[in-house]
């Protein structure tokens, strides 16, 4: 049957985002965060396309759904963007990398074991390390901001 996409968000997205939210400048976290959040999309259309074929019946391809959540808001896609760079993160021992990966991102630098920047991180108005990104129009945002816009589109959609 699946995992249903409650199970999915109490057992992935939810801990995933709250360790992330404590520790803004982890990009660990931050991708953590963001591949469940991300693939949350294909737990919620794959289990009601087969179990309750109704909810998702709006949507003939997995694409289309992804298409209705980018119309919710524009952090989806940076979100999705952000989730697919992950798989492509081989540096061969260079400490910067470009990303090309769907508009979000351009590129990440690596600094120290655990701390790496998505085009660098900010100091918050609390004088915390953020992580933000740079999309390719230049344009730039927190890594946090993205993910809250998400998770609310899916509070929005979830019963």
């Amino acid at each position: 049957m699946g995992m249903n996409p409650d199970l999915f968000v109490l057992s992935f997205v939810s801990g995933n985002y709250d360790d992330f939210c404590s520790d803004e400048a982890s990009i660990r976290k931050g991708f953590n965060a963001v591949l469940s959040c991300f693939h949350l999309t294909d737990n919620y259309y794959h289990y009601y396309k087969k179990n309750v074929p109704a909810k998702v019946s709006a949507f003939p391809k997995l694409k289309d759904f992804q298409i209705f959540l980018s119309s919710k808001t524009p952090f989806f896609e940076d979100i999705q963007s952000i989730a697919n760079a992950y798989k492509h993160l081989y540096t061969s021992g260079k400490t910067h990398v470009t990303v090309e990966s769907g508009g979000a991102i351009t590129s990440i630098q690596i600094q120290g074991s655990d701390v790496v920047e998505i085009d660098g991180c900010e100091i918050d108005d609390k004088g915390r390390l953020v992580v933000v990104y740079t999309r390719k129009d230049g344009t730039k945002a927190r890594l946090r901001e993205a993910l809250d816009h998400v998770i609310h589109v899916w509070d929005t959609i979830l019963p």
